[in-house]
């Protein structure tokens, strides 16, 4: 197979991307095989790269991360976790077999509860003459779910349903089958192996029993377990009249309220399986769970959703809501003459975006006595008044974007002076290129965000006249009103409308912040302005004006050897990517997006346009093609970098060095006992820890790469793609890592 090399690296002061041939050196390429016996001595196969002889070398063990997912079942995996070991002799992982990997779990579902007399049970109940309690099987829904090790998409199973037959019946006696369940179990003592395993459960008998009970789930159980739902313990949290209305006004019909859990739950009844871990405070338990009154560890519920309800549509309603039906977790409760359990509850309420009301958060401590008998109605009143400002009804009005195109490329056909990199030619040599594009302005998007904040100004006055306070968001405001444009579906070529409120009647105006969010390969930043907004608005005036990004130039070229020899590799049409890196923890979030990723031409030349910030930059090879992913470098692109060159208003930066693909590690894997569609997807956790550029750095952390959703730096990945790898049919994986990381475990 003939491998593309090249030695001498083009001229990167250049800012057309070059698109004529340069000079290479044709060297032998590596031998083809089809298995391990068709190279020499110390040599492999690597599928990974298209089937050519690669050194042996043992993998940088303790920089290898593994998310395996075989169907419903998931396990991520370091490779120095005692679940992976050396082969005897090689330097192939041998994953642990799936049957001590995975747990598995029968859950059944059943409702207690209280009553008078036996006589009162239901037909296919048994009861307790003693403590007069009915137990019988309850429908149900349930789902498992825990933090991911490495910080990426929580793990969470398919929704599985517990069912009572009913065409046709049981049997008298006989229970409907368990609901079969599989989850990771690991022996790493790692912490973030052992973070809790939540289990939801939503019964759904009748239409007053549907809050949803929460357990966690200890290390060592498996087997069969009977999920009781203690009814007296479901609590239907109802709004009466004018519950939900806007402050000296009408009621607000259609909002969404969500009720959140506002303080830790942490009843020992929630741990399933073995005695839980002791504490003596919360340090003491591992994430998701908290640290009990009994000096355990039980189910921490903080930020987690108690209940949702909408209130009623009609106004002639009153403006109240139906109950969300919240568990209380009261199962220690032993009689109905205690005190009632009081909960600490965020609620947000999120009116319709046409009423022109902001979404409010507020905090309640809302009282839940035990019903006094076991027929009594456990439904409880919400304390207080919900209510919203005074704003007006939206009304439309008419933006536009402009920007002026950006030369990113020259060649014998011209200038490409574009609104994205999506013009560019294509590389394949069966392809003719195309043209430059005739383009005279860009008035491209992705989503524009227009927020307004509401603070409330007398909170003295606002409690005197009965309504609840509200509590702060995450803005340090009391609400926030949102609308959201989409520009493919919301706008003309060229114009768009949104819908804003100037807010309350006697408001001059109200200010709002507009986020106009481009897409990776846009030539624009985006962009973050401030408008004003009052009863006669209708547009904007001007245009909002599109600034440049920064067009980050390089090179994607093979590293040479320790003896001068060039690596086996192929840079083209390889990935260049870059990722965005918080440098302080006080600074404003950014807009986005944040991880960036291109391709190079046949000579590895790149352009890439990117927000400005400080990045961590790499490069790999195309799927299936020879060399392994470049090292991991520190790249600052802030205006004010010395890297930032001016050239007709546009900011570039040419990489002073290219970006090497290094020959790489190749790393082989057996996963016994999997199944053959079982997909890895392989992380680098460490390789550039040794670095002293990375002191600060941890790219495992989730606060160190700016991203949407809290989790670790998604350059971590070892493929330019989030695709799994599949497994070959000898249930084996390969891929290739950088060379960089340690191949010993331990301190």
């Amino acid at each position: 197979m003939p491998v593309r090399r090249h030695r001498d690296a083009l001229t990167l002061a250049a800012l057309g991307l070059a698109l004529a041939a340069c000079s290479t050196i044709a060297d032998e390429p590596p031998p083809e095989c089809e298995d391990d016996q068709d190279c020499g001595e110390s040599l492999i196969c690597s599928f990974a790269q298209g089937s050519i002889c690669v050194p042996e070398v043992q993998p940088p063990l303790a920089s290898l991360g593994f998310d395996i997912r075989e169907g419903e079942f998931r396990i991520e995996l370091r490779g120095c976790d005692p679940e992976v070991s050396l082969e005897p002799g090689g330097n192939e992982l041998r994953v642990r077999s799936r049957n001590r990997l995975a747990r598995e779990f029968e859950f059944s579902i059943s409702t207690i509860r209280d009553v008078l007399l036996c006589a009162d049970c239901e037909a296919g109940s048994t009861c307790d003459p003693i403590a007069l309690t009915c137990k019988q099987p309850t429908d149900g829904e349930l789902d498992l779910g825990q933090n991911s090790r490495f910080g990426l998409q929580s793990l969470a199973s398919p929704t599985k349903t517990y069912t009572i037959p009913t065409e046709p019946p049981l049997p008298e006696g006989e229970l409907p089958p368990p609901v079969n369940m599989v989850w990771p179990q690991y022996d790493s003592e790692e912490a973030s192996a052992h973070w809790a395993t939540q289990l939801d459960v939503t019964t759904v008998e009748g239409g007053d029993n549907r809050g949803t009970m929460r357990r966690v789930i200890a290390d060592d159980s498996e087997g069969s377990f009977d999920l009781v739902n203690t009814l007296r313990c479901q609590r239907g949290l109802y709004g009466a009249d004018g519950a939900v209305r806007v402050y000296k006004g009408d009621v607000v019909p259609g909002a969404n309220l969500e009720f959140v859990y506002a303080e830790p739950i942490a009843a020992p009844t929630t741990t399933i399986g073995s005695a839980p871990l002791a504490c003596s405070d919360q340090l003491a338990c591992p994430l998701g769970w908290a640290c009990s009154t009994a000096g355990t560890c039980a189910l921490d519920l903080t930020g987690v959703s108690a209940g949702t309800t909408t209130s009623f549509d009609d106004p002639l309603d009153g403006g109240g809501f139906p109950p969300a039906w919240i568990y209380t977790y009261c199962e220690s409760l032993s009689s109905p003459n205690e005190d009632p359990i009081e909960l600490e509850l965020f609620v947000r309420v999120a009116p319709l975006p046409e009423t022109g009301l902001p979404q409010v958060v507020y905090d309640i401590d809302q009282p839940f006595p035990d019903p006094p008998s076991p027929d009594s109605s456990r439904l409880v009143a919400l304390t207080g008044v919900l209510c919203l400002p005074p704003w007006q009804p939206p009304h439309t009005i008419g933006f536009s974007v402009v920007g002026e195109p950006v030369e990113l490329a020259t060649s014998e056909l011209g200038s490409y002076r574009c609104c994205s990199t999506d013009c560019l030619p294509t590389q394949a040599d069966d392809v003719v290129p195309t043209p430059p594009p005739n383009v005279e302005s860009c008035t491209s998007f992705e989503t524009a965000r227009f927020s307004t904040l509401w603070f409330l100004d007398d909170a003295q006055t606002w409690g005197l006249d009965g309504c609840t306070q509200p509590a702060l968001n995450s803005e340090g405001a009391n609400g926030r009103y949102l609308r959201e444009v989409d520009k493919l579906e919301q706008c003309s070529e060229t114009d768009c409308t949104v819908d804003l409120t100037h807010g309350e009647q006697a408001e001059a105006g109200r200010a709002y912040t507009v986020s106009i969010i481009q897409p990776v390969g846009s030539v624009f930043r985006s962009l973050q302005a401030q408008v004003e907004v009052d009863a006669e608005t209708l547009d904007f005036g001007s245009p909002f004006e599109l600034e440049p990004r920064v067009l980050l130039r390089g090179q994607i070229v093979c590293a040479e050897t320790t003896d001068g020899s060039e690596t086996n590799c192929n840079f083209a049409n390889g990935v260049v990517a870059v990722e965005r890196l918080r440098v302080s923890t006080d600074e404003v979030d950014p807009l986005g997006p944040f991880f960036f990723q291109g391709r190079s031409d046949a000579q590895g030349q790149f352009v890439l346009p990117v927000e400005p910030g400080v990045y961590v930059i790499t490069g790999y090879p195309a799927i299936g093609q020879p060399g392994g992913p470049a090292p991991l470098q520190i790249l600052d692109l802030r205006s004010e970098s010395a890297m930032i060159t001016m050239i007709d208003g546009v900011p570039n930066a040419t990489l002073d060095q290219p970006i090497e693909l290094d020959e790489g590690v190749l790393v082989r894997a057996l996963l016994k006992d999997f199944d053959v569609n079982t997909g890895v997807a392989p992380l680098d956790l460490g390789s550039w820890a040794s670095d002293p550029a990375f002191e600060g750095f941890d790219l495992n952390a989730a606060q160190t790469c700016y991203n949407a959703s809290a989790r670790g730096c998604v350059i971590r990945r070892l493929r330019p793609t989030d695709a799994s790898i599949s497994l070959l049919l000898s249930k084996r994986f390969q891929f290739t890592a950088r060379t960089g990381g340690s191949d010993q475990c331990g301190p």
